[in-house]
């Protein structure tokens, strides 16, 4: 990174990547980021309309001088006046949130703009969302420690890659495995904490909340509302077995409600990265 007075540079790499996750751009045609500082015009030019800045104060960015109302993200509109940097490519200015849309890692399953609070898994140069990292064959998502095989772009789990090497299984076999076989989805530690968190202040959210939480998680708005559906039926279930305890025995002082128990299937994610580590630094 190189620092002057009034900006600074930063690499368009993510901080938190590693070598294998590639810059938007080659080191020729580099996208910056600059911090920007407010000026008193002395007979300057805006750079971004061309007119003789008479105003009291000016943008400085770059070593350009901008009317305060024409610093604007070119994609949005937006006036970036009160914020604190901005992003630019040739002659374009962009606020962070266009800049990471446009120029930042992008998922390799669903092709989307990895978002600054997503979580995320990486596979050799490929980068995917926490939910979108599952098996191409069986579509159930892959879980922490669990071995798998990236071929030709494909995400496959172990039993799945096994099956290609030796020709896949036949056609009666699959016939039988696609009516029988149930696909289920493993929670991550981090999900489980955040899902039983907002369950306890709400049971029965509504599809706003549901949005909002599937995106905090990573995974699907139905993943999501079926998760809470069943936490609502077991806690009914436990709360109808604990009346009829009470009502077939005298309670004992020590006696105390149920919890709501933890999903089995979720593990440690330790391997999991935050993708604020891909933010761009101040």
């Amino acid at each position: 990174m190189r620092m002057t007075d009034n900006y600074e540079f930063t690499d368009s790499l993510p901080s938190g990547y590693e070598e294998n996750v590639s810059s938007p751009d080659s080191a020729e045609d580099a996208v910056d980021r600059y911090s920007f500082t407010m000026l008193k015009p002395d007979g300057e030019l805006c750079f971004g309309c061309g007119d003789l800045i008479v105003d009291r104060y000016l943008l400085r960015v770059n070593d350009q001088s901008y009317h305060v109302s024409c610093l604007r993200c070119c994609t949005c509109q937006i006036g970036l006046e009160r914020q604190s940097s901005c992003y630019i490519k040739g002659n374009n200015v962009y606020c962070k949130l266009d800049y990471t849309r446009e120029f930042g890692a992008k998922c390799s399953k669903c092709l989307r703009s990895i978002q600054p609070n997503d979580w995320v898994r990486k596979a050799r140069d490929n980068v995917y969302h926490l939910a979108c990292f599952a098996c191409d064959s069986c579509k159930r998502q892959l879980s922490t420690g669990e071995e798998f095989a990236l071929q030709e772009d494909q995400v496959l789990c172990k039993t799945h890659y096994v099956e290609s090497l030796e020709g896949g299984p036949s056609k009666e076999d699959g016939n039988m495995k696609s009516k029988t076989k149930r696909v289920r989805t493993t929670f991550t530690e981090e999900q489980v904490q955040v899902l039983q968190a907002n369950f306890q202040l709400d049971s029965n959210p509504d599809g706003q909340d549901l949005e909002r939480i599937a995106q905090i998680t990573g995974l699907s708005k139905r993943v999501t509302q079926v998760w809470f559906q069943n936490s609502r039926a077991r806690q009914k279930k436990q709360q109808q077995q604990s009346r009829s305890d009470c009502g077939n025995s005298s309670p004992s002082p020590s006696s105390s409600p149920s919890k709501i128990s933890s999903p089995s299937h979720w593990m440690n994610s330790s391997d999991s990265i935050h993708s604020d580590s891909m933010s761009y630094s101040e």
